[in-house]
């Protein structure tokens, strides 16, 4: 069966996860002996060597595109020509673009890649063990290769941008030159030109292989680290999903790099001695300004880096606060929060834009300079050489300005190669950090006898301090040997950064046991399972594991995927296993509900699932994998009583019968049932044996027994009829009391059934219990079930299609226990087309997430002038790209300018026509205007900078307006949508837009704008420049250029439908891997590692897939481009050859010069133009949740919202409610009316999936209703503002929601509160002890989701917060589930009295919470099925309430034996108020 992971939509032609998909990944698989292996010799280079066969017939099998070709399909990306025309008509389908490579897969490089460092960490030890060294012994060979062929690429632009222009402008200026001489420096211009595109091409596809082959490798190497982690210390799941991101993409993009920074420095000597032998020593000026410009970018860089340094900063607290938005946003809702969270979180965007701005602006000062320093140190070079009193000539002057061309080139290249370098390097030390992290260590020891699954020997635990909030944050971008040092200290100091939380436990569970765990919140008891999972580190002592283990969770980790697949987890499907399981966990009538059945898509985190359905979704998991021990994290705190009874005897008793049990909870009624039980305080084993046991020897228990069957109220009814309540046993008389604690238990079991409806086969000891009573009446009603149970008793002996304890799954009981015990028949193939259609049916119509929109076609014209009017409007737009087109003005005259003054020469008449040399005769030095063509030169510069200064100051301010009002109105869209729409849409997909699509337009698009403005400008000033000294080059030009848009105009079209698979590729393994990381202990405890490991790179093989493709299809236009721009130079220079003596030497210089500069410009103008607009996709993205995303109703309405003081009373009255969560879906509410008085106090209960937590959403208007009204304080909160309503409402979520930061953040997130309201909230829910012997007291660290602390002290917090926000009217939503019955007291009590005067509303599956309620209102399929007082639904005999309560064990003789006038006060006040309450509505 398959398994479908948290995953949206593919793009077309890549496959939806289904229910016949594997576990495996589909991409191939390459071993260590395949050819790209580390063996020896040149047998591994074989695969590899292929790609340089020049013409290479396609193989009879082929592997891949990529590795099918030769040397000029590797060349020119022929592979990518197919996709080309498909992109053009709107065709292409991921699908098209073919089989990975198998040398290119996660599994083969990771391998490969963990070779190397284990190798590595092998030779010089962990700490002083590279990952630098790993990673270029990973890529040395194919750099070394790449380096070679960028070799030949710097000779082949040095000679023909140096000797051959030099000796072309020789031949201008020579008398009656050889005309073949000319026609050979064309063509060696020619085949300088086409060998330096060849090889620039064949190094890039190098590059971007080896980079791509890189960034696979480190994300599935960290991924299968991550995997092995014991825990992740102080990283997030923010942090380590950053890394494997943006880290791994900086050593792909440094591979590309690599080449640059070691051969670029070197070219820069010869080109320098080489303007030095043409000109003289003043060459060396310009040379030496140009190389000033060195120092100065690495200046400017360095600010560059400690601004964004500081910028990721904020750009992390903002993404991570935003996601804690989104994984919290219904909470957030119904707190009204939306406002001060968005003024946060606009308040960092506002520090972040600043910074952005500031780096924008030296960014583009860095890009921009360039083209301006070269003329600024080309006037500077000429004019102190002319006033130096030496001669310049045209072949001086622009083979001169040619070096400085190369020079300038190399300069703008190298820091950024430098600078990409150096963040590999930092982040393959981040990347050590990582791999160095301690791991889970595998049990080695056994158990000492055979008959033991678990034994804890004499062991002290401790749990990894956690202390580094945004800090640590902060941290990550220090100097990494900080970071290594860090890591070396933490390392040697694990016993300092550990916090003991389990002292001295001896444990010891025989195969077969039920072992009962108890304790109060904190104790420890989530900790001791951890210890069996081998989560905790072992400060001494031992502990033994034989056996496999399944472990449900306290809270249900969920994928995203269909509710089958949640429980296959991966197993193969069986249907007599799988219906055993689902009746066993009580799912039948959820399965019902749903939409799609059990192939309803489960949203992440399980969202549109009730808290007890996501609970038994993980217990229905754990049985069906069948292990051999389970560890059960309080599994019944989300379920109502009946279904907690129910799964108690089928699941725990019946269905793991033989199976070790660690089963931990707060339901001490069934811990009589257990065969051990186990008592924890502070960490330690205060009690452990049978119950009977621990009841007459340890105080400590007994107490804690009686006092919660006291709370409870379970106490023995008399022997008479009359509803008598007997005083309880002393608790000095254990005998009396363990004796009222198994009859009730006994009773219990034999009441519960009926109200489930199921039949089960009686059990042993059942019979004897109840015997034991004689004549002895239970609770009221008891005796005419019993005659019922008595006449259904063979009914109940026949074999039932369910789990019981002879037909348990994998049973280890020896065979006497039972008879023909039997495994389940393994499933038969199943070929009924019938089924499968009903299964696709249901699957689409039980999905959920909706499939990411996926755009085709070109970017909409409105996404541009929606950038536009972000920016400013038209006419700020239009005054920015007047400043580009002025300086590049200015830079033109310059050069013309340079051009006029050599043509002057020494200022004498010319002495003929036409004459080359009669327009130059004479030293310019000698000129008697030599001041005034220097002052104009001199000028020139001066403006050329003060234009540059205005011009990116200017566009850095309108690009960072644009991206701060995307932000502002993206967050704003998407917060006010409605929670359908995070109900139906990953976070991971809502995140990306506010991660990578921000990042695009915050700084890629911005980068890419300025680069496109300047290229092209440049091309256009180059093509008139040449135009004007050739004008017969505008009928070359016109092919050109018809050739040049043809090539744009089909790359455009695939670079953005690959941009866009690449956009779509990447949030399915982003969310894998953070599902991944908030389910690690699960992963761990069902040995899945391997599974989730296999489909990370399936996916991530998926994902740069796409990204190496749409790289490629940049080398496709790149290098046909390239050839165009070639031809530009040679007609060019043909023209020069032909046209020689009739046009002077400089201008042909000039010509020369602009045409070298078209052949590099024209392709990046292609390549940054196509670039420019895929980034755009990211705009699109952007657009398209601004502009189509539902809202809300608005949060204030004017004339409609009520007073501030409202609601003054608290009534609440429900008409005819009906809702329903999203259209085509099942009413969830039915015709519900009720009214609740001021201040009064209403118990809802009913089964899971019943609507009791829908009428909460109801109320807070988080969905709106489909019918009916709801009206408080005579007030209809349909008809005012979202705001308005929720601001005065409370809620205490089912799910604790805590925040990172402090704990004093997560209680008074905004300081509306002085601290010592903080610390009476804390004392009044009993936690202030608990946060007072934290060091740091309210200002101590709460972590990610709040791991630090226990779940029931998160209810706890959650509670406290409440308590500060004293509203008149709160939601209780099983806000005391994870809570110990004697806390859980407690909190009652201080509910009662610090909610006095406010109307309450409590949702619980603990009866005795609702039983002292003013009324109890029981929902049953999303209708009000009974509401009335507790006193009057218990004597109903019909009563479902009173069925609920019998089958919870609780005596209700207490609560029915009240004042009658008291109740009869109660009734009145309560009918005359509805009745006055109805007329008040009709009117």
């Amino acid at each position: 069966m398959a398994y479908s992971g948290n995953e949206v939509a593919p793009p077309p032609g890549l496959p939806r996860n289904r229910m016949d998909e594997s576990w495996s990944s589909t991409a191939v698989t390459v071993g260590p002996d395949e050819p790209q292996g580390d063996g020896r010799g040149w047998a591994k280079y074989t695969a590899a060597l292929k790609n340089f066969i020049p013409f290479r017939r396609k193989p009879k099998v082929s592997v891949s595109a990529v590795d099918d070709v030769g040397l000029w399909g590797t060349m020119f990306a022929s592979f990518i020509t197919s996709l080309v025309w498909k992109a053009h008509k709107n065709k292409m389908t991921f699908s098209d673009l073919g089989n990975r490579s198998p040398y290119d897969t996660g599994e083969h490089n990771a391998n490969r890649m963990l070779r190397l460092w284990e190798t590595e960490v092998a030779r010089k030890g962990s700490k002083r063990a590279s990952m630098l060294a790993a990673v270029w012994r990973f890529v040395s060979t194919r750099v070394y290769l790449a380096t070679a062929f960028f070799a030949v690429t710097l000779t082949c632009y040095f000679v023909q941008g140096t000797i051959i222009i030099e000796a072309l402008l020789s031949y201008t200026s020579a008398t009656s030159p050889s005309l073949w001489y000319g026609l050979a420096l064309v063509a060696g211009l020619m085949f300088t030109e086409l060998v330096r595109s060849f090889s620039s091409g064949i190094a890039t596809a190098f590059g971007m292989r080896t980079g791509t082959r890189l960034q696979v490798a480190m994300t599935s190497m960290g991924y299968d680290k991550v995997l092995r982690l014991r825990s992740l210390k102080d990283k997030s799941v923010g942090q380590l999903v950053n890394m494997f991101v943006n880290d791994c993409f900086r050593l792909a993009m440094a591979c590309q790099q690599l080449q640059v920074v070691l051969l670029a420095p070197l070219i820069m000597f010869p080109v320098m001695g080489y303007a030095t032998y043409i000109m003289g020593p003043w060459a060396l000026l310009g040379c030496f300004m140009i190389m000033l410009f060195l120092p100065l970018q690495l200046l400017i860089g360095a600010h560059i880096g400690k601004l964004r340094r500081k910028c990721v900063k904020i750009t992390d607290s903002r993404v991570r606060m935003t996601s804690e938005l989104l994984n919290s946003v219904k909470l957030i809702k119904m707190y009204a929060w939306e406002k001060p969270f968005s003024k946060r979180i606009q308040d960092l965007r506002k520090k972040e834009t600043k910074l952005l701005q500031w780096a924008g602006f030296w960014q583009a000062m860095v890009v921009g300079i360039g083209p301006a320093l070269m003329t600024i140190s080309s006037i500077a070079t000429f004019t102190a050489h002319v006033m130096a009193g030496n001669d310049l000539t045209p072949e001086q002057a622009f083979t001169v300005l040619a070096c400085f061309t190369i020079l300038r080139s190399m300069l703008m290249i190298t820091p950024f190669a430098v600078r990409s370098v150096s963040e590999a390097i930092i982040a393959t030390r981040r990347m050590k950090d990582l791999m160095i992290m301690e791991e889970r260590k595998a049990l080695t020891g056994a158990p000492s006898k055979a008959n033991i699954s678990v034994e804890i020997r004499g062991a002290t635990l401790a749990w990894d301090r956690q202390e580094k909030t945004e800090e640590a944050i902060s941290k990550e971008n220090h100097d990494a040997d900080d970071v290594e040092k860090t890591v070396a200290q933490t390392q040697e100091g694990d016993a300092l950064l550990a916090v003991e939380k389990l002292f001295d436990i001896n444990l010891t569970m025989f195969k077969g046991t039920l072992l009962g765990v108890c304790g109060s919140v904190g104790a420890g008891k989530s900790s001791v399972i951890s210890a069996i999972l081998n989560e905790m580190r072992l400060v001494k002592g031992g502990v033994a594991v034989e056996g496999e283990i399944a472990y449900v969770a306290q809270q249900a980790w969920i994928l995203n995927a269909t509710v089958k697949d949640n429980i296959l987890f991966g197993e193969d499907f069986n249907s007599i296993k799988y219906d055993q399981v689902i009746e066993a966990c009580c799912l039948k009538p959820d399965f019902e509900q749903l939409p799609g059945g059990d192939l309803t898509e489960i949203g992440e985190r399980g969202v549109n699932l009730s808290g007890g359905q996501k609970q038994r979704i993980s217990l229905a998991r754990a049985l069906y994998a069948d292990k051999d021990i389970y560890l059960l994290d309080d599994p019944l705190s989300a379920v109502d009583a009946h279904v907690g009874e129910h799964i108690f005897r089928q699941y725990i008793k019946d269905g793991l019968r033989g199976k070790t049990v660690f089963f931990v909870t707060h339901q001490l009624q069934y811990l009589s049932d257990c065969d051990e039980v186990l008592l924890l305080k502070d960490g330690r084993i205060a009690g452990k044996g049978p119950h009977r046991r621990l009841m007459t020897m340890n105080a400590e228990y007994a107490e804690m027994i009686q006092n919660y069957l006291d709370d409870e109220g379970s106490t023995d009814s008399s022997d008479d009829e009359d509803f008598h309540v007997t005083s309880p046993p002393s608790p000095i008389d254990p005998a009396l009391f363990l004796r009222r604690t198994l009859l009730n238990r006994a009773d219990r079991a034999r009441l519960s059934v009926r109200s489930l409806g199921g039949a089960r086969r009686s059990r042993g000891t059942a019979a004897p219990a109840a015997g034991a009573g004689g004549g002895r009446k239970f609770s009221i009603h008891a005796t005419p079930r019993l005659v019922r149970r008595r006449f259904h008793k063979k009914e109940r002996e026949e074999p039932a299609r369910q789990l019981s304890r002879t037909y348990s799954i994998r049973s280890n009981h020896p065979a006497q226990h039972a008879i023909g015990e039997l495994e389940p028949p393994p499933e038969q193939p199943d070929f009924d087309t019938e089924r499968q259609k009903e299964e696709e049916r249901a699957l689409e119509k039980g999905q959920l997430t909706g499939e990411e929109d996926l755009e085709v076609g070109s970017v909409k014209y409105a996404n541009y002038t929606n950038y536009i009017k972000f920016c400013g409007g038209y006419l700020i737009t239009f005054l920015v790209l007047v400043q580009f087109l002025l300086n590049t003005g200015i830079s033109v005259f310059a050069n013309f300018w340079i051009s006029f003054w050599l043509e002057q020469g020494d200022g004498s008449p010319a002495n003929g026509t036409n004459s080359t040399q009669a327009s130059s005769s004479g030293s310019i030095a000698d000129n008697p205007n030599l001041n005034f063509y220097v002052i104009v030169l001199g000028g020139t510069a001066l403006a050329m900078v003060v234009s540059i200064i205005i011009k990116f100051w200017s566009f850095s301010k309108v690009t960072i307006v644009a991206a701060y009002r995307f932000h502002k109105r993206l967050f704003q869209s998407v917060f006010r949508s409605p929670t359908q729409f995070f109900d139906t849409t990953p976070n991971g997909r809502i995140l990306n837009r506010f991660s990578k699509d921000m990042d695009e337009v915050d700084a890629q698009l911005p980068f890419q704008l300025n680069i496109l403005s300047e290229q092209l400008w440049s091309v256009l000033a180059s093509i008139i420049s040449i135009a004007v000294v050739f004008p017969w080059l505008l009928v070359a030009i016109v092919p050109i250029s018809v050739l040049f848009y043809v090539a744009y105009y089909f790359f455009r079209s695939v670079v953005r439908d690959l941009k866009r698979f690449q956009n779509v590729t990447r949030t399915p393994w982003l969310c894998h891997m953070t599902e991944t990381l908030q389910g690690l202990t699960t992963i761990h405890a069902y040995n899945k590692d391997e599974a989730f490991r296999k489909k990370l790179n399936r996916l991530l093989n998926q994902h740069t897939h796409a990204f190496f493709m749409w790289m490629m299809s940049g080398r496709w236009v790149l290098q046909r481009v390239d050839l165009l721009g070639i031809s530009v130079n040679m007609t060019t220079a043909l023209l020069v050859v032909l046209f020689q003596g009739t046009i002077p030497a400089s201008q042909a210089g000039l010509a020369l010069t602009y045409a070298l500069q078209i052949a590099g410009v024209l392709q990046h103008l292609v390549r940054i133009t196509a670039e420019t607009e895929s980034t755009f996709t990211s705009v699109e993205r952007l657009r398209h949740y601004i502009k189509g995303l539902e809202w809300e109703a608005p949060e204030m309405i004017k004339d409609a919202d009520p007073s501030g003081t409202w609601p003054e009373e608290g009534s609440i009255q429900l008409l005819n409610l009906s809702m329903r969560y999203r259209e085509n879906l099942p009413l969830v509410l039915k015709s519900v009316t009720c009214y609740i008085r001021s201040c009064e106090k209403i118990g809802i209960v009913g089964r899971t999936g019943s609507g009791k937590s829908s009428l909460g959403i109801a109320i807070f208007r988080l969905v709106e209703a489909a019918e009916g009204s709801i009206y408080i304080d005579g007030v209809d909160i349909s008809k005012i503002g979202l705001h308005s309503l929720r601001s005065q409402l409370s809620i205490i979520p089912q799910d604790p929601v805590l925040f990172v930061g402090t704990v004093r953040y997560n209680l008074d997130p905004f300081d509306a509160h002085s601290d010592e309201e903080v610390w009476g909230a804390l004392e009044r829910v009993h936690m202030a002890d608990r946060i007072g012997y934290l060091d740091d007291k309210l200002e101590s660290a709460v972590v990610e989701n709040g791991e630090n602390f226990s779940v029931g002290e998160r209810q706890l917090m959650c509670m406290a917060r409440a308590l500060l926000r004293n509203s008149k009217i709160l939601i209780l939503d099983e806000a005391t589930a994870a809570i110990d019955s004697e806390t859980d007291t407690l909190i009652q009590t201080t509910i009662h009295e610090a909610f006095e005067d406010c109307t309450m509303l409590t949702i619980a599956h603990r009866l005795n919470t609702v039983m002292t309620s003013d009324r109890v209102m029981v929902m049953d399929d999303g209708q009000l099925s009974e509401f009335d007082t507790p006193r009057a639904l218990l004597t109903n005999k019909s009563s479902r309430f009173a069925a609920m309560v019998k089958a919870a064990g609780i005596d209700v003789t207490k609560y029915i034996t009240m004042e009658t006038d008291d109740v009869t006060v109660s009734e009145e006040n309560s009918q005359q108020a509805s009745e006055a309450d109805v007329e008040c509505t009709k009117l």
